[in-house]
């Protein structure tokens, strides 16, 4: 590795500068808090913070100025990102801000080396801005580390953030214009708007009842907390975290359970979750329905032009814990009722209910403590970073490639939500898989976490494959 202290006296010359600031600025209304955004933010706690980690281990030739000064682009090209939150009356509004400067080190050590213990993030977004960058400079490559209040965007909106940066960067090492597609800020005043897709027929009052049923009938089965009733002081941790980092035999060996299944990675590895869960949680009644909280992307090629926001729906999965104990059985039921709601626009439902609990009162502090969508556990999937950003960033043999530096993974950490012991998500960086098992400190240790970890690894990597499959066929 080699860091370059090039300045960056260049870089405005050569983007689009003006573009920039006319997509930057503030939209022409003041911003109101979207129900989703409260709801984001009520959940926030010293036990639960509301912050999402994404992770970058990048590795060659870096240019340290430029990448701070075209990342800096980047972040001004997303107004969310940029915006305290101020409160009147009753109503918060966001408000315009300068954004956070990033935050630099050095130290010795190996970018590949897993990230593995205590995990404290909390962003108070009523004293700055929403995102926090941190560079790490080590021996063999650079960890870049965004992280981002929950109420101010999602993973998705990460990825627009990390595709853009990635992009401008290269463009100014190798000298050629950007060529960024230009965002409406504007739209963001229409961001808790979720269109139903002409090709899609709305749900029924009839389907929309029963799903609501399904979603709260019957006791959630629970991790039930190693120190009941004791508030965290500030020198404890909030959670714990394991991240796993696939070899390259465990990603051939997911990648054949994927083929001869069928299936995609959420569906997957959801039902593994479940699986270890029924497994490790202490004893409880194995009637009790283990629930997972699956985000489900809402974007259409219609918010392209949005700058980074919440466009994520949410699903809930429930099985009782009998039946998860045997996953390949579990997972064509799984699979299914995830094409059902992926296909019927499902994850939206969760907000309309939001919305309509928003417009009474202290509506959405009397649906959090009625506790009916209190899950077992989370699970995230990232998906694949680099889908979507192909045709702005050089791509050879599964790598990204900018200006000289190479995109060797990415890593999501997802906040879990109060009451809610885990949180796990998987991130696929072009042929490379991460994963990050988040576990709350005031139910789980840390040797918990690492079980739970290395036991959800090794169940998916293994899993048997249906009748007629082999692995030499599954691999071909």
């Amino acid at each position: 590795m080699v860091v370059v202290p090039t300045p960056i006296s260049n870089v405005q010359s050569q983007s689009p500068v003006q573009e920039m600031r006319e997509e930057s600025r503030f939209p022409k209304e003041s911003l109101r808090l979207t129900p989703l955004e409260n709801f984001l933010l009520q959940c926030d706690s010293n036990q639960s913070p509301m912050v999402i980690r994404v992770m970058m281990r990048l590795t060659g030739d870096f240019q340290l100025d430029v990448m701070t000064g075209t990342l800096q682009q980047a972040i001004l090209r997303h107004p969310l990102l940029c915006c305290r939150i101020q409160t009147s009356g009753r109503e918060k509004h966001w408000t315009p801000g300068c954004a956070v400067p990033i935050d630099i080190r050095r130290t010795t050590g190996s970018v590949f080396d897993a990230e593995r213990g205590p995990l404290n993030l909390s962003i108070d977004l009523n004293q700055s801005a929403g995102l926090h960058v941190t560079m790490i400079v080590l021996d063999d490559g650079i960890k870049v580390m965004l992280d981002v209040h929950h109420a101010v965007t999602d993973g998705n909106g990460l990825r627009q953030v990390v595709t853009e940066w990635l992009h401008l960067y290269h463009c100014e090492v190798i000298g050629v214009p950007s060529r960024l597609p230009l965002l409406d800020p504007d739209r963001l005043q229409y961001r808790d708007q979720f269109p139903q897709p002409k090709a899609i027929p709305p749900i029924g009052l009839k389907d929309a009842l029963r799903n609501f049923l399904v979603t709260i009938r019957g006791r959630t089965s629970r991790w039930d907390p190693r120190q009941r009733n004791r508030q965290r002081t500030s020198n404890e941790t909030s959670s714990h975290c394991v991240e796993v980092i696939f070899s390259a035999e465990q990603c051939s060996q997911l990648q054949q359970r994927l083929t001869a299944w069928n299936v995609n990675i959420n569906d997957l590895l959801m039902v593994g979750c479940m699986s270890i869960f029924a497994q490790q949680a202490p004893a409880g009644s194995m009637k009790h329905r283990i629930t997972v909280l699956n985000p489900t992307d809402l974007r259409l090629p219609s918010d392209r032009t949005m700058p980074a926001t919440n466009r994520f729906g949410v699903a809930f999965m429930r099985r009782m814990r009998s039946e998860c104990l045997e996953p390949a059985q579990l997972l064509r039921g799984i699979q299914e009722e995830m094409n059902y709601v992926r296909t019927n626009y499902i994850g939206v439902e969760f907000l309309k209910g939001l919305a309509a609990a928003s417009r009474i009162p202290g509506g959405i502090n009397l649906l959090r403590r009625l506790g009916f969508f209190i899950p077992s556990f989370q699970y995230t999937c990232l998906g694949d970073v680099t889908r979507g950003g192909r045709r702005l960033i050089p791509y050879k043999d599964g790598i990204v490639h900018s200006g000289g530096m190479q995109l060797e993974t990415v890593t999501g950490f997802a906040p879990f939500a109060e009451n809610v012991p885990l949180s796990i998500a998987s991130c696929e960086t072009g042929k490379r898989m991460t994963l990050t098992v988040r576990s709350s400190a005031c139910f789980m240790s840390m040797e918990q976490t690492q079980e739970f970890a290395s036991a959800l690894v090794k169940l998916i990597c293994n899993l048997e494959l249906p009748v007629g499959a082999t692995d030499d066929a599954a691999s071909g």
